[in-house]
């Protein structure tokens, strides 16, 4: 198998019907690293919603058990996409998400903003650092899937492009977006996620990095300092040179798995989600 063949493949099927497919090459084979971190950058830009951070903080799920927090985050989706979202052991995946989810009265908006935080951020991480842009089928399957999923949760007005996703998120923050005093606070418990998952050595620099990539109007809610122009400068040059260096290396020939720190020995559904019913998370 060469470099692009899983791409050709790709381009021969129709993402209107075949999405989640799409979505499980591009996100498990072509681009695991690169879709993964986009989605997790957007753990930071939520915080600029007041109401998403005061939800957030009211749990005390990222206070005490932070890292729990992420892997049972990223592994619901994970574990959605994996099985598929119409089959039984997805839909059940999706009915304890949203038995979750229903503790907390949560905004229509404030769910399709983190939806659609994750889904642009994702893309835009991998059309500017991945080792190939997205093809036109990638994308439309990306928001596909974001979508079938958000009509699963309940999640109503959604968008129904790339471009309208991002063009929402933006109006959104521009509405809503402010600085709120828990911010702080919350994007430290991610960066101490962020650093716990780097390895030894690389952690300070790490997360320097991530908050070096914060556009300035966002950085300035969230209440991070400002770094050096020549250190973001420097951080993208080195995102970009990996990405060129992988169009090098051989396709990945098994799925990506993750791996949470969580469950070293592996998890089922119904380890995922808070410790007690009075800690429901969100």
């Amino acid at each position: 198998m060469g470099r692009y063949s899983r791409l050709r493949y790709i381009q021969t099927l129709d993402p209107e019907r075949d999405y989640e497919e799409i979505f499980q090459l591009t996100t498990r084979y072509e681009f695991p690293w690169d879709y993964n971190t986009g989605y997790s950058f957007a753990f930071i830009t939520d915080f600029v919603i007041p109401s998403i951070t005061h939800t957030l903080a009211s749990t005390g799920e990222f206070a005490h058990r932070s890292m729990k927090r992420y892997d049972d985050t990223m592994l619901f989706p994970f574990d959605i996409h994996r099985h598929g979202m119409e089959t039984p052991d997805g839909r059940d995946t999706v009915r304890a998400l949203n038995r979750i989810h229903g503790h907390y009265a949560i905004d229509n908006t404030d769910y399709l903003h983190i939806l659609a935080g994750h889904l642009v951020s994702a893309i835009d991480w991998i059309n500017a650092y991945g080792w190939r842009r997205l093809s036109e089928p990638e994308e439309r399957a990306l928001v596909l899937t974001h979508r079938r999923l958000g009509q699963l949760m309940g999640i109503k007005d959604l968008p129904e492009t790339y471009e309208d996703f991002k063009a929402w998120l933006e109006a959104d923050i521009r509405k809503r977006g402010a600085w709120h005093y828990a911010n702080s606070a919350m994007v430290g418990y991610v960066l101490g996620i962020i650093a716990d998952l780097c390895p030894r050595g690389t952690k300070a620099i790490a997360t320097r990095g991530i908050l070096s990539l914060l556009d300035e109007d966002i950085r300035i809610m969230l209440d991070q300092p400002k770094t050096p122009a020549w250190f973001s400068a420097a951080v993208r040059r080195v995102l970009r040179t990996r990405g060129r260096l992988l169009r090098l290396a051989p396709p990945r020939r098994r799925p990506y798995m993750r791996t949470p720190h969580s469950y070293p020995r592996g998890w089922s559904l119904e380890h995922l989600g808070p410790r007690h019913p009075e800690g429901r998370e969100t």
